[in-house]
């Protein structure tokens, strides 16, 4: 077979699509078929898919002839197909059958890996149409059929799906190989449904991913019965639509708040946040996602699922995480650090700006930083409804959102507070109400925010007043010290490439015109994420906050 390819592969000015992609099915039917013989010659048993495919010798031939298949088409591949042929390679040997649960640790972190090379290098060619956008779509899919096969052998113990997914995969990396990247040129900041498609990939592909690594650690148990009883929620008979939406939510819920599934989009999106820190010049702002991601690992996985401390967390301030409902309902037991934890962040933003939660101690910044994530910020401009939530004004709609979400949760604090006292008798299928909200913002609603970025923009949670916790904090940092100054106003009155709100993730698109009348600029939308200042070509734009009061007043005291 490989011998047919190489004589193919000196064929010139004839239109071989066809016959390639008829030639990657043959190999591959070839491949399996042999397993399926070499399978009944030693078990002397009719052979499966499962059992073509999940054997060494199918394995060992199908390395050969793609490693062969690889090397006869490198000098005719760019530099990113050859990169993303690669790590499909490095992917494909790895069946459960045949190295049992080693398998989806190293499946894991290959696609991992795989995903951030596919993330650099859109990004590095974020400003012309390429190949590579339509290419890497076509490799997500893969990836996520792996990811959904794997889940399911989990769930009902057949690797069928999984296998088809490695027999597709197998066909595809031949085709392309030989064929070369998608012909069909996109760009991903100028086409809004392909950047979804884009993000909606990938998130299907992390969600089975984090799953199977939920299954793999004992978080769920094995088998369809096992895995519903794991879950957060208790699992309701989908007898209504309203159950329906209740297991969906319970089901998607369970596996994004999942220790494996923040781990597992931590390392992704922490090393796309390490590559974007280091275009950064400005100093403080480099420190800023240094904390970020060193927050994330410690604040959002390490403290509250492998520290000694885990268990009292509830009891901490500062600790009760993203405020009225993270941890569980509220009781006279935990008070003190669910009150402590407001008291503890409303004096830091006050000092310093919300940015000690929505710039370093929050998830989203996070998952918003990385260098691929960031340049999404396009989309408050050309999205319809990222350029409603343009400058630092806060319409009815948001006052309304931000209001009512906040009195909403307070209102259930109070419920739940009444409720685990004795007074009164209310949860909602057993779950105490703000255990519940936490867990269907946070889980789920969150995320739905996130993928939607190309119709919404970039941190739709601060610029639509969606996150009752930032809205608290972001409210304190309006009254406080923090503000954006500029050293001198003219310079901004005669800057003609306005760089600072181009680049603000938040989309404050007025604040040129605010340092030119008062040479600072406040406003409850800004969380201090700190491009502005990174972006002035005048280095004209910086940060003020109580370190800068404290110098002021101790030189009028001198």
């Amino acid at each position: 077979m490989v011998f047919v390819l190489y004589l193919i592969l000196q064929i010139t000015n004839v239109k071989k699509e066809l016959a390639y992609l008829i030639f990657s099915v043959l190999m591959v039917s070839s491949e399996a078929s042999m397993g399926s013989l070499v399978f009944t010659l030693q078990t002397g048993l009719p052979a499966t898919i499962d059992s073509s495919v999940e054997n060494p010798w199918f394995v060992g031939v199908m390395m050969v002839e793609m490693s062969l298949t690889l090397l006869f088409s490198l000098s005719r591949l760019n530099g990113n197909m050859r990169k993303y042929l690669i790590a499909l390679l490095l992917l494909m040997p790895w069946f459960p059958e045949i190295f049992g649960v080693y398998a989806f640790w190293l499946s894991t972190f290959i696609m991992i890996a795989a995903t951030i090379v596919i993330y650099e290098t859109l990004y590095k060619d974020r400003l012309k149409a390429t190949q590579d956008t339509f290419t890497v779509l076509e490799l997500l899919w893969i990836f996520s059929l792996m990811m959904i096969g794997e889940f399911l052998y989990f769930l009902y113990s057949s690797l069928l799906l999984f296998d088809l997914s490695m027999i597709v995969a197998m066909v595809w990396f031949v085709y392309r190989a030989s064929v070369g990247p998608n012909p069909v040129k996109g760009n991903y900041l100028r086409d809004a449904k392909t950047a979804f498609a884009i993000i909606l990939s990938t998130f299907v592909m992390e969600f089975f991913m984090g799953a199977v690594l939920d299954f793999v650690n004992g978080v769920f148990s094995a088998g369809v019965n096992g895995f519903l009883s794991s879950l957060t929620l208790p699992w309701l008979a989908p007898s209504t639509p309203l159950n329906v939406l209740w297991d969906g939510v319970d089901v998607v819920g369970s596996v994004l708040g999942s220790v494996w599934f923040l781990i597992m989009m931590g390392i992704e999106m922490g090393f796309l946040a390490f590559k974007k820190m280091l275009e950064i010049k400005v100093r403080e702002v480099r420190v800023r996602m240094s904390l970020m991601i060193i927050a994330y690992a410690i604040y959002s996985i390490y403290l509250p699922n492998f520290s000694p401390i885990s268990s009292q967390l509830p009891y901490i301030p500062y600790m009760w995480s993203m405020g009225i409902g993270t941890l569980g309902g509220v009781t006279n037991s935990v008070l003190f650090g669910l009150i402590g934890t407001y008291v503890v962040y409303a004096v830091l933003s006050f000092l310093f700006g919300s940015r000690n939660l929505c710039a370093v101690t929050c998830t989203a910044p996070l998952m918003y930083q990385g260098n691929f994530y960031d340049s999404l910020k396009v989309f408050n401009r050309t999205s319809k409804l990222g350029r409603k939530t343009l400058t630092s004004k806060t319409g009815k709609w948001y006052k309304a959102v931000a209001v009512g979400v906040s009195v909403g949760v307070l209102a259930s604090a109070v419920v739940s507070y009444l409720n685990n006292s004795g007074v009164i008798s209310f949860t909602v299928e057993g779950v105490d109400i703000t255990s519940l909200i936490y867990f269907v913002w946070f889980d789920v609603l969150w995320y739905v925010v996130f993928i939607s970025i190309p119709f919404t923009g970039t941190f739709a949670c601060v610029t639509q007043g969606w996150c009752y916790w930032g809205v608290f904090n972001q409210a304190v940092s309006r009254i406080g010290l923090f503000r954006l100054k500029v050293r001198d106003p003219q310079v901004c009155a005669s800057c003609r490439t306005v760089d600072c709100a181009n680049a603000c993730p938040v989309g404050l698109t007025d604040m040129r015109g605010e340092f030119i009348k008062k040479g600072e600029f406040r406003s409850i939308k800004c969380v201090g994420i700190g491009e502005c200042v990174d972006a002035c070509p005048h280095k004209n734009v910086f940060f003020y906050d109580v370190r800068h009061w404290i110098k002021e007043r101790l030189r009028r005291n001198q």
